[in-house]
This record gives C-alpha cells, sequence and structure tokens, in this order.
C-alpha cells in the first residue's frame, strides 16, 4: 500500500529519484499492457541457442534510449507440451544462459491457455546511440494467450524519491506507462499524447503517505491554482518542477483527477451488477457478511494471476460467513460470458457482470469505488464498512489475508 511505501522511501536531495524495482506495483497502480510483435527471422546477434521443440519465434524489446537499449526475447511453442520464453536477459547473444525459459501456465481465458513470467529484470539504457551515459535493472512482466502472435509485456518499476513543488518538498513516485524505462515524454497537445501513455506523478502532497495527487508531466499542469512544468531526466534520475506561462494542457483528465482507493472505516456503496445465473446482484444483500470484493477482467493477465489466490482463501473462510464476489469491470460481455463457462468449475464464489461494460466512466469500480488499475480487491466488513483494500498481486501475496485478519476472520 502507499502508505508503505512512504515508510520505504528514503531520504534523498528534492528532485533526485532511486529506481525501486518493484516500484509501481508498491505504488498500487495499474498497468497498460504493451505489445510485442513475433517473427521467423531471428537477430542477427543472437549467437547461441537452446534446443528448441518446435520453430522458435522471436521478439525485440527495449528498455531506454542507449546503445544495449535492447533485448532479445525468443518463444518455443509446441501444441503438445508447456511452452517455453527464453529471454537475453544479459544481452551477451545466448538464450541458453538465462535461466530454464519457463512460463507460469495458468488458467483457460476465452478458450485459451494463458502463460506468464514476473519479475523480469532487464538492462535498461541511456545516453545515445553509441555511448550508455546511464543505466539500470529495470523490472518487467510478461504474459501471453493461445492463439496469438505477440507477448503482452508490462512494466513493474518506478522512481521514488522527493519532488519541490510550489515551494514545498513531498515525497513522489514517478512511473513511466509505456514499458519503455523512458520518463523524460513530452506532449504538445491532447492529439500528441495519444502517442504516449501518461506519465504519472504521484505526489503526497499532504504528507500523510496517501499519495493523493496524480500529475501527467508530459505537459504544463496546473497544481494548487498556478501552473508548472516539469523537466525530466530520460532515466527517470532526476525531476525538476517549476513555474511557467505556458498554458495548461489536461492530457489524461481521468487520471489526473483520479481519487484515493475509499478508506477504511467508510461507508461501501451498494450497487447493482449482472449476477451469473440470472438475476441482479446488490451488495447490500450481503450486509452481515464480510465480503471479498474483487474487480477484474477477461483481458487482465494479473487478475488471472490472482484468483486462484481469492478461491484458495475463500475455501477457507467460508464456513466464517465471508463471501467473495467477482465483479467482471472495464470488459466487453461476450468475452466474459465466454469465461465464465471455461472457468467455472475451478471457481466457488459469485460472479458478477458489470452493466457499464466497457465505459470505465461509468463502471461501478471506477465511478463508485475508485478504482484506477485492476486487479482491485475491497475487504468489506459485515457493517458494510471498508476494512481494507487491495491493488495487483504478487505470488505469495497475503494482503487478502491480512485484511480479512481485521475484519476479524482468521485465515487457517
Amino acid at each position: 500500500m502507499l502508505s508503505l511505501l512512504a515508510l520505504a522511501l528514503v531520504a534523498h536531495q528534492d528532485g533526485q529519484l532511486s529506481l525501486d524495482p518493484k516500484g509501481a506495483v508498491t505504488a498500487r497502480l495499474g498497468y497498460y499492457p504493451i505489445r510485442v510483435d513475433l517473427a521467423a527471422a531471428k537477430p542477427s546477434n543472437v549467437t547461441k541457442e537452446p534446443a528448441y521443440r518446435t520453430t522458435p519465434k522471436y521478439g525485440l524489446i527495449k528498455v531506454g534510449n542507449g546503445p544495449k537499449a535492447t533485448t532479445v526475447i525468443a518463444v518455443d511453442e509446441p501444441a503438445d507440451q508447456d511452452w517455453k520464453i527464453y529471454i537475453d536477459k544479459n544481452q551477451n547473444g545466448d538464450l541458453t544462459d538465462d535461466g530454464d525459459g519457463a512460463w507460469n501456465k495458468k488458467a483457460d481465458t476465452r478458450g485459451r491457455t494463458m502463460y506468464g513470467v514476473m519479475d523480469v529484470t532487464v538492462h535498461a539504457s541511456y545516453g545515445t546511440a553509441t555511448e550508455e551515459t546511464s543505466a539500470s535493472d529495470y523490472m518487467l512482466g510478461f504474459y501471453r494467450f493461445v492463439g496469438q502472435d505477440f507477448v503482452l509485456m508490462y512494466r513493474q518499476s518506478a522512481r521514488t524519491g522527493t519532488v519541490s513543488i510550489g515551494g514545498k518538498s513531498h515525497k513522489a513516485v514517478l512511473v513511466e506507462n509505456d514499458a519503455d524505462g523512458l520518463f523524460d515524454k513530452t506532449a504538445a497537445s491532447a492529439e500528441e499524447a495519444g502517442k504516449s501513455r501518461p506519465m504519472w506523478l504521484k505526489v503526497d502532497s499532504t504528507d500523510d503517505g496517501k499519495f493523493a495527487t496524480m500529475i501527467d508531466t508530459r505537459a504544463p499542469f496546473e497544481y494548487e491554482g498556478k501552473a508548472y512544468e516539469a523537466k525530466v531526466k530520460p532515466d527517470g534520475s532526476h525531476i525538476s518542477i517549476a513555474p511557467t506561462d505556458k498554458p495548461v494542457i489536461d492530457l489524461t483528465p481521468k487520471q489526473a483527477a483520479a481519487k484515493p482507493l475509499l478508506a477504511s472505516g467508510s461507508m461501501a456503496p451498494n450497487f447493482v451488477a449482472q449476477k451469473w445465473g440470472g438475476g441482479d446482484l446488490k451488495l447490500s444483500d450481503y450486509r452481515g457478511k464480510v465480503v471479498i470484493l474483487d474487480f477484474w477482467a477477461t483481458w487482465c493477465g494479473p487478475c488471472q494471476e490472482s484468483m486462484p489466490h481469492v478461491e484458495s482463501v475463500f475455501k477457507k473462510v467460508k464456513s466464517k460467513g465471508v463471501a467473495v464476489i467477482g465483479v467482471c469491470v472495464w470488459d466487453d460481455k461476450s468475452a466474459y460470458e465466454e469465461w465464465v463457462p471455461q472457468n467455472k468449475s475451478k471457481y466457488t464464489f459469485q460472479f458478477a457482470f458489470d452493466p457499464a461494460g466497457k465505459d470505465t466512466a461509468k463502471s461501478i469500480a471506477s465511478s463508485m469505488f475508485n478504482v484506477n488499475g485492476i486487479p482491485t480487491t475491497y475487504i468489506i466488513g459485515k457493517d458494510g464498512k471498508v476494512v481494507d483494500s487491495v491493488v495487483g498481486y504478487e505470488e505469495g501475496d497475503k494482503r487478502v489475508e491480512a485484511a480479512l485478519a481485521k475484519a476479524g476472520v482468521k485465515v487457517d
């Protein structure tokens, strides 16, 4: 949680930001999946390869703008065996010395098997085409669905430290969303902003550990009634924020206006969703039970990874007055209606669909629960009040169990 992030940040000079390998995860931010296309042509710098079981396909990922920014991946995908992904993490052209290539095989989604691998550290290179002036270890995650010709990639890392804005210093987290390790993107207009994704600067402007202020640093922005402009080094190691006479450009109003998740002790808003099996599902119908409210989507890889854990917890506590509601949000109903029958035998909790579908602004998650990324899970007490919330999922994650303990439910 962000309050834990606040405790983890160390003292820096204003504007000096350190790379936190999993800072974007710790900051409880969602992610944008980035497509990595695959091709049959072997990159010229590959000199040694494993014994593939079928004809491999290759992809290139670029993190940074320096001479060593490009990393090769290769996928080996026989029809009758588990797949492999080889990532040349040390960039020596040898695909045999960076691990065994194992993916984590996950549940079917839309009738396809999903493979995923998290916490992959690659070399981020900065400088010019011929000279590397700085470098870092940048953490990425990958996942892939059977039947697609590409791999999906997302960033895990972020820059953390302190920033000076309006004459005051505050803890801050800087997160890029293109999974390319570049933090200096700019946009002269909202149209140009569409060429890259938001550059999030989350600022603990009230110094309470909540990091409630969200700024997109790609263009001049407004803060406490004044216009400012951010200058960021490509590697994100330094940011300076100064007043400006340039007009403010509202690039990503949804993110800029993002609200913190509902606070512990606040009343969880009632909602009506479409219950799997027919009829309406109302949160108010669960009053008197502890509720694990899980927001997910069929296209969300981390959601698929977290769901078996939620099911495992549910089996241990359902006799203790605990219910789980898995609400599919930001999604096509047709995809949801395909996914549930394919996976229903694996899960014993209740599924529901947000009638807003892909309209994120009107969705239950966004408009009522201030959700910015999924999976996001709320634990709601018997009195209908929020006990805690959890964003994202990592293998071995025990945050749901800890939140249940706050609600008076021990997970055996």
